[in-house]
């Protein structure tokens, strides 16, 4: 796999990221900076869809296809130390009380905010 390039703002990235920026994106930087930038934007209106589910406990459905969407990404961009959270939310989803899903959601969404630090939107 070719190195990174020197001085860039990818050095500052989690290792996992890199990898993935190497591996998945043949170390194009600006195409992963900016897919990484336009997934951390859409997490500000998945943390939204997920708090009006568990608000009104009536749409597992939607709770599943937002899971199975944030195991997708958190896989593309590289942080597979997070996505099977996202899984077994995904799973959950299908046969948990309400009760699990927010246990688990809320275990998934700071490990999100502390990997992409999104402390504005904690």
């Amino acid at each position: 796999m070719p190195a990174l390039p020197e001085g860039s703002e990818v050095l500052r990235l989690p290792r996992c990221e890199q990898v993935a920026l190497q591996s998945l994106f043949d170390n194009d930087s600006d195409l992963y900076l900016a897919f990484r930038d336009a997934c951390i934007e859409q997490f500000v209106h998945d943390f939204q869809l997920a708090a009006a589910l568990l608000a009104a406990q009536q749409d597992r459905a939607a709770f599943s296809r937002l899971a199975h969407s944030l195991k997708g990404v958190l896989n593309t961009l590289g942080h597979t130390e997070i996505s099977p959270l996202a899984h077994a939310l995904q799973l959950e989803a299908e046969r948990a009380d309400w009760p699990e899903l927010q246990r688990l959601w809320l275990e998934l969404r700071a490990r999100m905010v502390a990997a992409f630090g999104l402390d504005a939107l904690a």
